[in-house]
């Protein structure tokens, strides 16, 4: 009796011990696991051909060519370059920079990025033109997922160039995606903040200009509305679509720059609109 109780105690003891590594060994990913979790290498490119309708108070409505480019490139250490093209649910702009943090729904990271594209005035100042240079930043960005609705949002407060400061960038978007047999479709809503120093500088009037009174233009949000869709059409071809609306800041609306233009350009709009199609090629 007593061997074979000590046979026993023996093989409880042997699967016991075999036991704890898997029990105990094993510890839940910890916070600072994140830091390090970077996205995995790998990247894309395409380049598609197609046409564009749109404009608004900000260019004139026409058809254009269009050609898109979309890819991105991720890279071991952390850093990366994203070119989204026109088919973005989210930012169009491009962005490159640093992945600071990853869990398992949300990515943060620190970008560098546009928040104004270059604009002319033409007949204003002396000289006959006045040219207001692209805004850049740097910035957080955050990506994730709530349910079934993709988030990303980006906070830059500071967002200026040479021949300003002060300016500040924030941004959030909220999509929804379905797919339905091998059509991918999205919806999205974008809200894009720039604060008075930011819209003075594009919109506001100086006491310098000739034709117009002065105007100083204060900080707004232009809310943006997007539909688009994406069809495989073989291994290599894809074929993108997108429509797109942009209310503009009241800042904007109210500036007189784009009061001229409504009142004297016939193809002006005070709605943004875009509509794309195009046919890409995927390497």
């Amino acid at each position: 009796m007593y061997s074979n109780f000590k046979w026993l105690s023996s093989c409880l003891a042997v699967v016991s011990l075999g036991w704890l590594p898997t029990a105990y060994g094993t510890t839940a990913p910890s916070f600072w696991d994140g830091f390090t979790n970077k996205r995995e290498a790998g990247g894309f490119l395409s380049l598609g051909f197609g046409a564009s309708y749109g404009g608004g108070l900000l260019s004139n409505i026409a058809t254009r060519p269009l050609i898109n480019i979309n890819g991105n490139y991720y890279f071991e250490n952390g850093l990366f370059i994203e070119v989204p093209g026109s088919d973005s649910k989210f930012e169009p702009d491009w962005a490159m920079g640093y992945n600071l943090y990853n869990t398992n729904e949300w990515e943060f990271d620190l970008i560098f990025s546009s928040a104004h594209s270059h604009m002319t005035y033409y007949g204003y100042f002396e000289g006959n033109y006045d040219d207001r240079d692209l805004t850049g930043y740097i910035g957080l960005r955050v990506t994730g997922a709530l349910g079934q609705y993709q988030i990303q949002s980006i906070l830059a407060p500071k967002a200026d160039n040479s021949e300003y400061d002060g300016g500040a960038y924030a941004s959030l978007w909220v999509a929804r995606s379905w797919q339905i047999k091998n059509w991918n479709y999205y919806a999205s809503i974008g809200f894009q903040y720039r604060n008075s120093n930011m819209l003075n500088y594009y919109y506001g009037v100086p006491y310098k200009s000739s034709r117009v009174a002065p105007y100083e233009a204060s900080g707004g949000v232009n809310t943006l509305l997007k539909f688009g869709f994406t069809k495989p059409i073989s291994e290599s071809w894809v074929v993108d679509g997108s429509i797109g609306f942009t209310d503009y800041a009241s800042s904007i609306d109210k500036s007189p720059y784009s009061i001229d233009a409504l009142k004297y350009v016939s193809n002006r709009s005070k709605l943004g609109r875009n509509v794309n199609i195009t046919l890409s090629y995927v390497f």
